[in-house]
């Protein structure tokens, strides 16, 4: 009887020690290292390597942020799809990379709604349609019809197949602007040809127009989002400013995420991570400075926006037939 008690006791009380179930093995126990699938010094460099030091700094790791650019992106988000889904390996991109390039491009080794867990959407940047300070063409009765421009109104964009240039075709399909498409090889031999009247107009990322625009060398004539930006309040959307309506947010924005079958404590101890970095004041100052605005969306509305940005770019491609270059 008394053997019987022991045995009994000895079997509850394994059962009630914690160490008796298996242990989740403590993360992040090395350096980390995220992906950049872009060459170092752009806006995107700036804020990725902002917040890297800030995730470290709560994950007691070193983040090594690697420069792995190429495709229009697509070299470093594939190598980020293929790596070993344990956390070491994650990739901040935007979303050219994430939701265009892949249907722009043929030959895409990776799906962005199969190969990655979105962790959170970090940065929002708005795009915004410029002229030359003289500029003096009313915009608005173009676009409704009552005028005709005195000649062609071309537009520069930072490339072929960028979010600028799609943002562009829409544009076009929803109004009386007769605008013609000029593509450069990145955001500041645009910004150069408006500012030396190469184009009429301009269409980019905010970052290399702030200055111009507070200098009063640009002026800004709208920016490309249903509302508003509260980085720069006092420019109007392209409803209030052209009378255009219907028009979706056509942003550019930079997110953080991990390859598929990452284990999901991991995701939430980087999501933990991210998200105190986005909450101290003086990181979203620096992000403010850079031209973006801190959006700190979290991974299940990252993923809708992305499985809905992905569907709406596939359609604008496809509709208006638009090719890489």
């Amino acid at each position: 009887m008394k053997r019987w008690i022991l045995t009994a006791l000895t079997t509850l009380t394994c059962l009630a020690a914690p160490q008796a179930w298996p242990q989740v093995p403590s993360y992040p126990t090395k350096p980390i290292r995220m992906v950049l699938p872009y060459a170092a010094g752009g806006g995107l460099d700036g804020i990725t390597r902002l917040v890297a030091q800030a995730m470290s700094e709560k994950l007691g790791q070193s983040i090594v942020v690697e420069n792995k650019g190429g495709a229009g992106g697509m070299i470093g988000a594939e190598a980020v799809a293929k790596a070993t889904p344990d956390g070491y390996t994650l990739l901040m991109a935007g979303n050219p990379e994430l939701v265009i390039n892949p249907t722009l491009m043929p030959g895409a080794r990776y799906d962005v709604t199969r190969d990655f867990i979105p962790i959170m959407l970090v940065a929002e940047s708005p795009n915004v349609l410029v002229a030359q300070t003289g500029f003096n063409i009313n915009l608005r009765e173009i676009a409704n019809g009552a005028q005709h421009a005195d000649a062609p109104l071309t537009v520069g964009t930072p490339g072929q197949g960028s979010p600028q240039h799609l943002t562009v075709a829409v544009l076009k399909s929803k109004s009386k602007l007769d605008l013609i498409h000029i593509p450069y090889k990145g955001a500041g031999p645009a910004v150069i040809d408006v500012l030396g009247g190469q184009v009429r107009l301009a269409l980019t990322g905010a970052p290399p127009l702030i200055p111009h625009i507070k200098s009063g060398k640009l002026k800004a004539i709208a920016v490309t989002q249903p509302k508003r930006s509260e980085l720069l309040p006092d420019i109007p959307t392209l409803e209030e400013a052209l009378g255009v309506t219907g028009m979706d947010n056509y942003s550019t924005w930079y997110g953080l995420l991990a390859p598929a079958q990452t284990p999901p404590v991991v995701v939430e101890a980087l999501q933990k991570s991210v998200s105190a970095a986005l909450a101290r004041p003086d990181i979203k100052a620096k992000i403010n400075e850079m031209g973006s605005e801190v959006v700190a969306l979290p991974a299940a509305a990252f993923a809708e926006r992305i499985k809905r940005e992905h569907k709406r770019y596939e359609d604008i491609i496809r509709r208006f037939n638009i090719k890489a270059e």
